[in-house]
């Protein structure tokens, strides 16, 4: 679990998906499903971090209100920047993880001390990035004890 950060970006692709404030509720949820993702950053118009919109606070406002919510703009119902939880990118694997499980959050942000966004991490990056390394060791311990080894 003393993997860098950095490794992750070898297991999935350096995209950020942004939305605004304004962009509506219905719009974000239809961005999360195109690119199968939980997330989105929320940001203003110079491009700065607001916040982050989730699924979880979609299910939020949805268990709250018998009224649909759909037209309703993002920052009504986003983690605000002050209550959001982030990183600053030179965590190992191990630490995110115990930021992820502490704070019960799936998506950590990657932002710098001058507030730039550089990234955003989720459980499934970390799934995907253990998944490869144990898939790597089982294939290395196969052709060790085959006699294939070293491959």
């Amino acid at each position: 679990m003393n993997r860098e950060l950095r490794d992750l970006f070898d297991v999935r692709k350096h995209v950020i998906h942004k939305v605004t404030g304004d962009t509506t509720i219905k719009d974000a949820v239809d961005i999360l499903n195109i690119h199968h993702i939980g997330a989105l950053m929320v940001v203003n118009d110079q491009d700065e971090v607001i916040g982050i919109f989730t699924e979880r606070d979609v299910m939020k406002k949805l268990a709250s209100t018998n009224d649909l919510v759909g037209h309703l703009p993002v920052k009504e119902i986003m983690t605000p920047k002050d209550s959001l939880f982030s990183i600053e990118g030179d965590e190992t694997i191990g630490e995110i993880m115990e930021i992820m499980t502490d704070k019960g959050v799936r998506h950590l942000p990657i932002i710098d001390n001058e507030g730039v966004l550089h990234g955003l991490i989720s459980m499934r990056d970390i799934f995907r990035m253990l998944l490869r390394d144990a898939r790597k060791d089982v294939n290395d311990l196969t052709n060790y004890v085959t006699g294939k080894y070293p491959a």
